[in-house]
């Protein structure tokens, strides 16, 4: 889904609560960080358990009261955590709701950790451990800024209040611990703060240069076709195919130096822009390609840049409704427009030519017959070769002209489309 520039502006991050203001935007936000955030806290709980029983291998050296007791309580922290954690990463309930699952894991890691305290003689400098439960909280678990801090506050607050009551312990090492939480919890909230103000910048950033490409894409498709774009974004610097079969159009409007004469330049191109943006229209209904206008000319191709089975009807449709179009329109002095057409099938070369204003062209003795075609065509007629009436004469009407004398072709047997079999008026 697109996301217009205004829309991802830094001014839409709530700087109180480090959210996205615009609650579209923040749900997409989480939804695009979903796995990467799950990938992280399973991997988390993978690196707990060797973690764990390194930490179980400093109790076996410094714990001699009721060390059974703690290395039981340790490897219910080894075990046990790491595998609550993993498991309910995967309950859909959990996996959507990673403030609930903090205040679950972390809970359980402070509650076991206080316990594994209370019944042993670990030494005192124990009780700094517990800032690495507060680490993980801040610097690995997704938790929002919000519940980060209630989290962090609410557990610690219990931990700390515990302590007297489970350790006979200075006034002022109690202090010292106490201060160590709390330059822990305030350095911890302002970095999960931090982050999350920063992952979502990232995240609006990520949308606008989406929204660039996206832009950068619609315009490039507009000067070439959409198969040659995407051709170009995969690296191919040179764009070339030799087209075994393809169906070439031209039109034109007759007597259109004339009117140009006679009219404003403001007039003429309105009038011409009017007829063209139908045209325009007209050839994406039929699924072919426009190439390119040159002057009043209109030039349309088919099964370039990819083969279409049935490109030849298409142009021969498109022709019929052009006319169409063309008759509804009339010049600035309110005079009636006719244009002439002409089209031809067989091979050609195709490619993307040009370091500014680059462009996608056609070349062959297909494209040139074409364009003679349409030159010698009467005004409001569809001029077409002996090679297209042969593959269409089964579906569509045609009129013979004979031969006609084209510029560098010599005498060529040629055809007026005049409609499909059986159609009516």
């Amino acid at each position: 889904m697109a996301v217009s520039l205004p829309e991802v502006s830094r001014g839409k991050v709530n700087r109180l609560s480090a959210k996205l203001q615009d609650p579209s935007l923040e749900a997409r936000f989480l939804a695009d960080r979903h796995e990467t955030d799950l990938r992280r806290i399973r991997t988390v709980a993978l690196l707990a358990i060797p973690v764990s029983a390194i930490f179980a291998a400093l109790d076996w050296m410094v714990i001699s009261e009721n060390l059974g007791m703690a290395l039981a309580i340790r490897f219910c922290m080894a075990l046990s955590g790491p595998t609550l954690i993993y498991a309910m990463s995967y309950v859909g309930f959990f996996s959507r709701r990673f403030d609930l699952l903090g205040w679950i894991v972390v809970g359980f890691l402070a509650a076991s950790y206080f316990v594994l305290i209370a019944v042993s003689d670990a030494p005192e400098a124990y009780l700094s451990g517990y800032i690495i439960i507060l680490m993980f909280l801040y610097f690995l678990f997704p938790a929002s800024y919000l519940a980060s801090i209630a989290i962090g506050v609410v557990c610690t607050v219990a931990f700390a209040a515990g302590i007297p009551m489970a350790r006979d312990i200075e006034t002022g090492q109690l202090l010292t611990i106490y201060s160590q939480y709390a330059v822990t919890l305030l350095a911890g909230g302002f970095t999960a703060y931090q982050v999350n103000i920063l992952r979502r910048h990232a995240f609006l950033d990520g949308l606008q240069i989406d929204e660039q490409k996206r832009q950068y894409f619609e315009l490039l498709t507009r000067i070439l076709p959409e198969s040659i774009v995407r051709r170009i974004e995969n690296g191919e610097r040179q764009i070339a195919d030799n087209v075994p079969e393809a169906v070439v159009l031209f039109a034109d409007v007759v007597g259109f130096t004339e009117m140009a004469a006679r009219n404003t330049p403001e007039d003429v191109v309105r009038v011409l822009n009017g007829l063209f943006e139908e045209f325009d229209d007209c050839v994406s209904a039929h699924r072919l390609e426009k190439i390119k206008t040159i002057g009043d000319a209109y030039m349309v191709a088919g099964s370039v840049p990819e083969a279409s089975p049935d490109s030849l009807a298409q142009a021969a449709d498109l022709a019929m409704d052009m006319l169409d179009i063309a008759a509804r329109h009339a010049g600035p002095d309110r005079r009636p427009i006719s244009i002439r057409i002409g089209f031809h099938t067989g091979s050609l070369l195709a490619g993307v030519i040009g370091k500014k204003r680059f462009g996608y062209d056609l070349w062959g003795d297909t494209v040139n017959l074409a364009s003679r075609l349409q030159g010698s065509a009467a005004s409001g007629t569809i001029h077409v070769s002996e090679a297209v009436r042969a593959k269409l004469e089964s579906r569509y009407e045609f009129k013979p002209l004979g031969t006609v004398s084209l510029k560098g072709m010599g005498e060529v047997p040629t055809w007026q489309l005049t409609g499909r079999h059986g159609a009516s008026g």
